[in-house]
Protein backbone atom coordinates (compact mmCIF):
# COMPACT_ATOMS: atom_id res chain seq x y z
CA UNK A 1 0.00 0.00 0.00
CA UNK A 2 1.54 3.33 -1.21
CA UNK A 3 1.54 6.02 0.84
CA UNK A 4 1.75 9.44 0.43
CA UNK A 5 4.38 11.53 2.80
CA UNK A 6 4.11 15.21 2.80
CA UNK A 7 6.30 18.18 4.96
CA UNK A 8 4.82 20.84 5.77
CA UNK A 9 2.12 20.66 3.44
CA UNK A 10 4.25 19.71 0.58
CA UNK A 11 4.57 16.21 -0.68
CA UNK A 12 8.02 14.58 -0.87
CA UNK A 13 8.25 10.64 -1.24
CA UNK A 14 5.95 7.84 -0.56
CA UNK A 15 6.02 5.36 1.60
CA UNK A 16 5.24 1.55 0.32
CA UNK A 17 5.43 -2.01 1.89
CA UNK A 18 4.79 -3.24 -1.61
CA UNK A 19 7.89 -5.24 -1.66
CA UNK A 20 6.75 -8.53 -1.81
CA UNK A 21 10.25 -10.29 -1.73
CA UNK A 22 10.98 -9.21 1.50
CA UNK A 23 7.75 -7.68 3.49
CA UNK A 24 9.79 -4.85 4.27
CA UNK A 25 8.78 -0.63 3.82
CA UNK A 26 10.86 1.58 1.48
CA UNK A 27 10.69 5.13 1.52
CA UNK A 28 11.23 7.35 -1.72
CA UNK A 29 12.12 10.84 -1.72
CA UNK A 30 10.46 12.45 -5.56
CA UNK A 31 13.26 14.12 -7.35
CA UNK A 32 14.31 17.47 -6.86
CA UNK A 33 13.14 17.71 -3.34
CA UNK A 34 14.66 20.99 -1.31
CA UNK A 35 16.73 19.84 2.12
CA UNK A 36 14.31 22.49 3.86
CA UNK A 37 11.69 19.81 3.19
CA UNK A 38 13.57 16.72 4.30
CA UNK A 39 11.66 14.07 6.44
CA UNK A 40 13.64 14.25 9.35
CA UNK A 41 17.72 15.63 10.08
CA UNK A 42 18.51 12.06 10.14
CA UNK A 43 16.70 11.54 6.32
CA UNK A 44 18.16 14.30 3.99
CA UNK A 45 17.07 13.49 0.54
CA UNK A 46 20.16 13.92 -1.52
CA UNK A 47 21.11 10.24 -1.42
CA UNK A 48 21.35 7.61 -3.50
CA UNK A 49 18.31 5.72 -4.68
CA UNK A 50 16.81 3.08 -2.45
CA UNK A 51 19.35 4.86 0.38
CA UNK A 52 16.17 4.49 2.55
CA UNK A 53 14.65 0.97 1.30
CA UNK A 54 14.09 -1.96 3.49
CA UNK A 55 13.03 -1.04 6.68
CA UNK A 56 11.33 -3.25 9.16
CA UNK A 57 8.46 -1.23 10.05
CA UNK A 58 8.17 2.47 9.07
CA UNK A 59 11.20 4.52 9.45
CA UNK A 60 11.99 5.04 13.12
CA UNK A 61 11.63 9.23 12.29
CA UNK A 62 8.04 8.57 11.69
CA UNK A 63 6.77 6.22 14.23
CA UNK A 64 6.43 9.83 16.61
CA UNK A 65 3.34 9.81 14.32
CA UNK A 66 1.79 6.68 15.39
CA UNK A 67 -1.05 6.38 18.11
CA UNK A 68 -0.35 5.03 21.31
CA UNK A 69 -2.28 4.26 25.10
CA UNK A 70 -5.69 5.75 25.10
CA UNK A 71 -6.26 6.60 21.48
CA UNK A 72 -4.55 3.29 19.97
CA UNK A 73 -6.91 1.54 22.41
CA UNK A 74 -9.98 3.70 21.36
CA UNK A 75 -9.70 2.99 17.57
CA UNK A 76 -8.90 -0.93 18.53
CA UNK A 77 -12.50 -0.91 20.13
CA UNK A 78 -13.84 1.17 17.51
CA UNK A 79 -12.48 0.58 14.42
CA UNK A 80 -10.29 -2.61 14.78
CA UNK A 81 -13.33 -4.45 12.60
CA UNK A 82 -12.69 -1.83 10.10
CA UNK A 83 -8.63 -1.30 9.64
CA UNK A 84 -5.33 -3.15 10.67
CA UNK A 85 -5.04 -1.43 13.79
CA UNK A 86 -1.53 -3.43 13.85
CA UNK A 87 -0.53 -2.26 10.45
CA UNK A 88 1.82 0.96 10.84
CA UNK A 89 1.02 1.89 6.89
CA UNK A 90 -3.03 1.86 7.68
CA UNK A 91 -2.31 3.54 10.83
CA UNK A 92 -0.73 6.59 9.19
CA UNK A 93 -3.24 6.98 6.70
CA UNK A 94 -5.99 6.97 9.22
CA UNK A 95 -4.77 9.60 11.34
CA UNK A 96 -1.65 10.84 9.17
CA UNK A 97 -3.53 14.67 8.46
CA UNK A 98 -3.45 15.32 12.35
CA UNK A 99 0.25 14.97 13.05
CA UNK A 100 3.01 16.36 15.88
CA UNK A 101 5.13 18.03 13.68
CA UNK A 102 5.59 18.95 9.94
CA UNK A 103 5.66 15.46 8.53
CA UNK A 104 2.08 14.33 7.51
CA UNK A 105 0.78 11.31 5.79
CA UNK A 106 -2.10 10.69 3.19
CA UNK A 107 -2.65 14.56 2.49
CA UNK A 108 -1.23 17.98 3.71
CA UNK A 109 -2.20 19.39 7.93
CA UNK A 110 -6.01 20.03 7.80
CA UNK A 111 -7.05 22.85 8.98
CA UNK A 112 -8.64 23.64 12.34
CA UNK A 113 -12.40 22.88 12.58
CA UNK A 114 -15.73 22.97 14.10
CA UNK A 115 -14.32 19.53 15.57
CA UNK A 116 -11.45 21.10 16.91
CA UNK A 117 -13.46 23.70 18.79
CA UNK A 118 -15.74 21.24 19.81
CA UNK A 119 -12.44 19.53 21.91
CA UNK A 120 -11.73 22.74 23.37
CA UNK A 121 -14.92 23.45 24.41
CA UNK A 122 -14.85 19.97 26.33
CA UNK A 123 -11.85 20.81 27.53
CA UNK A 124 -13.13 24.30 28.86
CA UNK A 125 -16.01 22.64 30.63
CA UNK A 126 -17.34 21.68 34.35
CA UNK A 127 -16.72 17.94 33.82
CA UNK A 128 -13.98 18.34 30.40
CA UNK A 129 -12.80 14.79 31.40
CA UNK A 130 -15.81 12.89 31.10
CA UNK A 131 -16.67 14.77 28.00
CA UNK A 132 -12.98 14.47 26.47
CA UNK A 133 -13.30 10.64 27.09
CA UNK A 134 -16.51 10.52 25.41
CA UNK A 135 -15.41 12.10 22.35
CA UNK A 136 -12.27 9.84 21.92
CA UNK A 137 -14.47 6.91 22.79
CA UNK A 138 -16.65 7.67 19.36
CA UNK A 139 -14.07 9.41 17.06
CA UNK A 140 -11.07 8.12 17.89
CA UNK A 141 -9.78 8.88 14.20
CA UNK A 142 -9.90 12.59 14.40
CA UNK A 143 -6.77 12.69 17.09
CA UNK A 144 -3.09 12.36 16.55
CA UNK A 145 -0.44 11.09 19.23
CA UNK A 146 -1.38 10.15 22.52
CA UNK A 147 1.42 9.60 25.00
CA UNK A 148 1.40 6.53 27.70
CA UNK A 149 1.51 7.52 31.34
CA UNK A 150 3.27 7.12 32.99
CA UNK A 151 4.95 3.42 31.92
CA UNK A 152 3.92 1.38 29.75
CA UNK A 153 4.16 -2.01 31.78
CA UNK A 154 1.40 -0.43 34.69
CA UNK A 155 -1.69 -2.19 34.38
CA UNK A 156 -3.63 1.12 35.04
CA UNK A 157 -5.80 2.76 32.84
CA UNK A 158 -3.55 5.26 30.53
CA UNK A 159 -4.33 9.39 30.70
CA UNK A 160 -5.74 10.63 27.94
CA UNK A 161 -3.57 13.12 25.59
CA UNK A 162 -5.39 14.44 22.45
CA UNK A 163 -3.45 16.34 19.90
CA UNK A 164 -5.82 18.88 18.54
CA UNK A 165 -5.08 21.31 15.51
CA UNK A 166 -3.73 24.00 17.82
CA UNK A 167 -3.45 22.42 21.21
CA UNK A 168 -2.51 18.98 23.37
CA UNK A 169 -5.23 18.53 25.37
CA UNK A 170 -4.23 15.99 28.49
CA UNK A 171 -7.37 14.69 30.77
CA UNK A 172 -7.42 12.34 33.75
CA UNK A 173 -8.53 8.54 34.08
CA UNK A 174 -9.99 7.31 36.97
CA UNK A 175 -6.44 5.79 37.71
CA UNK A 176 -4.87 8.87 37.39
CA UNK A 177 -7.26 11.50 38.77
CA UNK A 178 -5.25 14.93 39.42
CA UNK A 179 -3.11 14.50 37.00
CA UNK A 180 -4.25 17.41 34.98
CA UNK A 181 -3.70 19.78 38.18
CA UNK A 182 -0.45 18.38 39.47
CA UNK A 183 1.25 18.77 35.74
CA UNK A 184 -0.26 22.46 35.94
CA UNK A 185 2.11 22.68 38.93
CA UNK A 186 4.95 21.01 37.43
CA UNK A 187 5.06 23.23 34.39
CA UNK A 188 4.37 26.99 36.61
CA UNK A 189 7.30 25.13 38.64
CA UNK A 190 9.78 25.26 35.08
CA UNK A 191 8.80 28.29 34.11
CA UNK A 192 9.46 29.77 37.70
CA UNK A 193 13.21 28.83 37.29
CA UNK A 194 13.20 30.36 33.72
CA UNK A 195 12.91 26.54 31.63
CA UNK A 196 10.85 27.18 28.46
CA UNK A 197 7.34 25.77 28.33
CA UNK A 198 4.28 25.90 26.30
CA UNK A 199 1.36 28.18 27.06
CA UNK A 200 -0.72 26.01 29.37
CA UNK A 201 -4.04 26.69 31.33
CA UNK A 202 -6.29 24.17 33.19
CA UNK A 203 -10.23 23.35 32.84
CA UNK A 204 -12.69 24.75 35.28
CA UNK A 205 -13.06 21.90 36.90
CA UNK A 206 -8.75 20.90 37.36
CA UNK A 207 -9.25 17.46 35.47
CA UNK A 208 -7.77 18.56 31.82
CA UNK A 209 -4.83 20.92 30.84
CA UNK A 210 -4.86 22.36 27.74
CA UNK A 211 -1.49 23.53 26.09
CA UNK A 212 -0.60 25.10 23.14
CA UNK A 213 1.34 23.56 20.47
CA UNK A 214 4.83 24.58 20.04
CA UNK A 215 5.18 22.55 16.80
CA UNK A 216 3.37 25.61 15.11
CA UNK A 217 4.82 28.63 14.02
CA UNK A 218 3.56 32.28 15.07
CA UNK A 219 2.94 32.41 11.47
CA UNK A 220 0.88 28.72 11.28
CA UNK A 221 3.83 27.28 9.66
CA UNK A 222 4.08 23.57 10.78
CA UNK A 223 7.57 22.87 12.31
CA UNK A 224 9.88 19.87 12.12
CA UNK A 225 9.53 17.60 15.96
CA UNK A 226 12.28 14.89 16.50
CA UNK A 227 12.31 13.26 19.76
CA UNK A 228 15.54 11.61 21.19
CA UNK A 229 14.44 8.28 20.63
CA UNK A 230 14.43 8.71 16.94
CA UNK A 231 17.64 10.43 16.41
CA UNK A 232 19.31 8.44 18.29
CA UNK A 233 18.03 5.28 16.15
CA UNK A 234 15.72 3.32 18.68
CA UNK A 235 12.49 2.37 17.67
CA UNK A 236 9.59 3.80 19.97
CA UNK A 237 9.54 0.63 21.67
CA UNK A 238 13.00 1.60 22.89
CA UNK A 239 12.14 5.10 24.64
CA UNK A 240 13.85 3.63 27.94
CA UNK A 241 16.74 1.78 26.29
CA UNK A 242 18.44 5.32 26.07
CA UNK A 243 20.53 7.46 28.64
CA UNK A 244 21.44 10.72 29.47
CA UNK A 245 24.34 10.52 27.73
CA UNK A 246 22.09 9.80 24.35
CA UNK A 247 20.29 12.82 25.06
CA UNK A 248 23.33 15.47 24.86
CA UNK A 249 24.67 13.71 22.20
CA UNK A 250 21.58 14.35 20.74
CA UNK A 251 22.67 18.18 20.87
CA UNK A 252 26.06 17.35 19.75
CA UNK A 253 25.32 15.59 16.57
CA UNK A 254 22.55 17.84 15.07
CA UNK A 255 22.32 21.53 16.94
CA UNK A 256 24.84 24.09 15.35
CA UNK A 257 27.96 24.31 17.09
CA UNK A 258 26.94 28.14 17.94
CA UNK A 259 23.73 27.09 19.85
CA UNK A 260 24.85 23.89 21.59
CA UNK A 261 26.12 25.46 25.47
CA UNK A 262 22.71 27.12 25.51
CA UNK A 263 20.80 24.48 24.82
CA UNK A 264 23.02 21.92 26.70
CA UNK A 265 22.27 24.31 29.61
CA UNK A 266 19.05 24.29 29.10
CA UNK A 267 18.33 20.61 29.22
CA UNK A 268 20.59 20.32 31.89
CA UNK A 269 18.38 22.56 33.79
CA UNK A 270 15.31 20.61 32.43
CA UNK A 271 17.07 17.00 34.21
CA UNK A 272 17.10 18.62 37.25
CA UNK A 273 13.70 20.02 37.28
CA UNK A 274 12.86 16.99 36.35
CA UNK A 275 14.69 14.78 39.09
CA UNK A 276 13.14 17.28 41.92
CA UNK A 277 10.02 16.78 41.01
CA UNK A 278 10.33 13.25 40.90
CA UNK A 279 8.96 12.52 37.25
CA UNK A 280 10.14 8.69 36.69
CA UNK A 281 8.80 9.52 33.06
CA UNK A 282 11.66 11.67 31.28
CA UNK A 283 12.26 8.91 28.80
CA UNK A 284 14.30 9.31 25.35
CA UNK A 285 10.56 10.39 23.58
CA UNK A 286 10.14 13.67 25.71
CA UNK A 287 12.85 15.31 24.69
CA UNK A 288 13.07 16.54 21.21
CA UNK A 289 14.72 18.60 18.71
CA UNK A 290 12.17 21.69 16.73
CA UNK A 291 13.22 23.22 13.55
CA UNK A 292 11.97 24.92 10.64
CA UNK A 293 12.91 24.70 7.08
CA UNK A 294 16.36 25.87 8.09
CA UNK A 295 16.98 22.16 8.96
CA UNK A 296 20.61 23.46 9.87
CA UNK A 297 19.73 25.15 13.07
CA UNK A 298 17.55 22.51 15.22
CA UNK A 299 17.57 23.70 18.69
CA UNK A 300 15.73 22.32 21.94
CA UNK A 301 12.15 21.83 22.40
CA UNK A 302 10.49 23.68 25.53
CA UNK A 303 9.81 21.13 28.41
CA UNK A 304 6.51 18.60 27.71
CA UNK A 305 5.43 16.31 29.80
CA UNK A 306 6.53 17.10 33.49
CA UNK A 307 4.84 15.16 36.28
CA UNK A 308 5.46 13.64 39.54
CA UNK A 309 4.75 10.39 38.79
CA UNK A 310 5.76 9.07 42.65
CA UNK A 311 2.24 10.20 43.40
CA UNK A 312 0.77 7.21 41.16
CA UNK A 313 3.50 5.22 41.60
CA UNK A 314 5.57 5.22 44.79
CA UNK A 315 8.61 3.63 43.85
CA UNK A 316 8.77 4.94 40.30
CA UNK A 317 12.45 5.78 39.77
CA UNK A 318 14.55 7.80 36.89
CA UNK A 319 13.34 6.76 33.43
CA UNK A 320 16.94 6.37 32.22
CA UNK A 321 20.72 6.11 33.52
CA UNK A 322 23.57 8.38 33.47
CA UNK A 323 25.73 6.35 31.32
CA UNK A 324 25.28 4.84 27.87
CA UNK A 325 27.51 2.18 29.11
CA UNK A 326 26.27 1.75 32.68
CA UNK A 327 22.76 -0.15 33.41
CA UNK A 328 22.33 1.17 36.55
CA UNK A 329 19.24 1.05 38.47
CA UNK A 330 17.38 3.78 38.63
CA UNK A 331 18.84 6.58 41.43
CA UNK A 332 17.50 9.78 41.65
CA UNK A 333 20.33 12.72 41.77
CA UNK A 334 22.46 12.76 44.74
CA UNK A 335 25.47 15.22 44.79
CA UNK A 336 27.79 13.48 43.75
CA UNK A 337 25.81 12.32 40.22
CA UNK A 338 24.31 16.10 39.92
CA UNK A 339 28.24 16.23 39.41
CA UNK A 340 28.18 13.70 36.73
CA UNK A 341 25.51 15.26 35.00
CA UNK A 342 27.04 18.33 34.71
CA UNK A 343 30.28 16.31 33.19
CA UNK A 344 28.16 14.72 30.69
CA UNK A 345 26.73 18.15 29.75
CA UNK A 346 29.99 19.54 28.95
CA UNK A 347 29.08 22.18 31.07
CA UNK A 348 31.24 21.41 34.28
CA UNK A 349 31.50 25.28 35.09
CA UNK A 350 27.20 25.50 35.60
CA UNK A 351 26.48 25.11 40.02
CA UNK A 352 23.82 22.40 39.40
CA UNK A 353 23.46 22.10 43.33
CA UNK A 354 22.76 25.53 43.61
CA UNK A 355 20.43 24.82 40.34
CA UNK A 356 18.81 21.96 42.31
CA UNK A 357 17.69 24.37 45.17
CA UNK A 358 16.16 27.08 43.35
CA UNK A 359 14.29 24.10 41.51
CA UNK A 360 13.20 22.59 45.18
CA UNK A 361 12.20 25.97 46.21
CA UNK A 362 10.29 27.33 42.92
CA UNK A 363 8.60 23.36 43.32
CA UNK A 364 7.60 24.03 46.52
CA UNK A 365 5.99 27.63 45.50
CA UNK A 366 4.66 26.43 42.26
CA UNK A 367 2.47 23.34 44.07
CA UNK A 368 1.33 25.99 47.20
CA UNK A 369 0.23 28.61 44.58
CA UNK A 370 -2.14 26.17 42.73
CA UNK A 371 -2.58 24.67 46.36
CA UNK A 372 -4.51 28.05 47.45
CA UNK A 373 -6.57 28.05 44.10
CA UNK A 374 -7.83 24.76 44.32
CA UNK A 375 -11.10 24.24 45.11
CA UNK A 376 -12.21 20.40 44.18
CA UNK A 377 -11.10 19.06 47.33
CA UNK A 378 -9.60 15.39 45.98
CA UNK A 379 -7.23 17.39 43.52
CA UNK A 380 -6.25 19.30 46.35
CA UNK A 381 -5.45 15.92 48.02
CA UNK A 382 -3.48 14.56 45.08
CA UNK A 383 -1.17 18.25 45.43
CA UNK A 384 -0.53 17.36 49.20
CA UNK A 385 0.81 14.53 48.21
CA UNK A 386 2.95 15.99 45.33
CA UNK A 387 3.94 18.36 47.93
CA UNK A 388 4.67 15.92 50.56
CA UNK A 389 7.04 13.70 47.64
CA UNK A 390 8.94 17.24 46.95
CA UNK A 391 10.10 18.31 50.29
CA UNK A 392 11.07 14.46 51.03
CA UNK A 393 13.20 14.41 48.08
CA UNK A 394 14.52 17.39 48.61
CA UNK A 395 15.05 16.54 52.44
CA UNK A 396 13.21 20.00 53.39
CA UNK A 397 11.35 20.23 56.43
CA UNK A 398 8.68 23.19 55.48
CA UNK A 399 5.67 22.75 57.18
CA UNK A 400 2.54 22.18 54.87
CA UNK A 401 0.22 24.56 54.96
CA UNK A 402 -2.38 24.74 57.75
CA UNK A 403 -5.63 25.97 56.08
CA UNK A 404 -6.73 25.36 52.68
CA UNK A 405 -7.75 28.99 50.83
CA UNK A 406 -9.69 28.69 48.86
CA UNK A 407 -10.88 31.20 46.06
CA UNK A 408 -13.71 31.63 43.79
CA UNK A 409 -12.92 31.71 39.85
CA UNK A 410 -12.61 34.94 38.52
CA UNK A 411 -10.02 36.24 41.54
CA UNK A 412 -7.17 38.35 40.39
CA UNK A 413 -4.97 35.39 41.62
CA UNK A 414 -6.38 32.51 39.70
CA UNK A 415 -5.63 30.22 37.14
CA UNK A 416 -4.52 32.07 33.56
CA UNK A 417 -6.71 32.07 30.65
Amino acid sequence: MPLDVYVAGVKVGVLSDENVDTGLIDFDYLPGVDEGLSVSLTMPPDVEPAAYHEFIGIPPPFEVSLPEGAVLEAIRQRLGKHIQVDDDLAMLKLIGRRTIGRVGFGGPPLAESEFDEKILDAAKSPNAATRLAEILRTEPQMFGVSGVMPKMTTQLHERGTLVGMANIIKFDSPDYAGASIVEYACLKAYDRVGIRVPRFHLSEDDAALVIERFDIGVDGERLGFEDACALSGLRRTGKYSGSVEHLFRMIENFVDPADQLEDKTALLKQLIMSDVLRNGDAHMKNFALIYGRDILHPRLSPAFDVLTTQVWLPQDTPALPLRMSVRESGEWLDDDRIQTLCEIAGVEAFDGLAFRDRCQDAAIVAIDQVLAQSIHGPTHDVLLRARDIVEKASDRKTARPKSRVRRPRGDSSGKPD
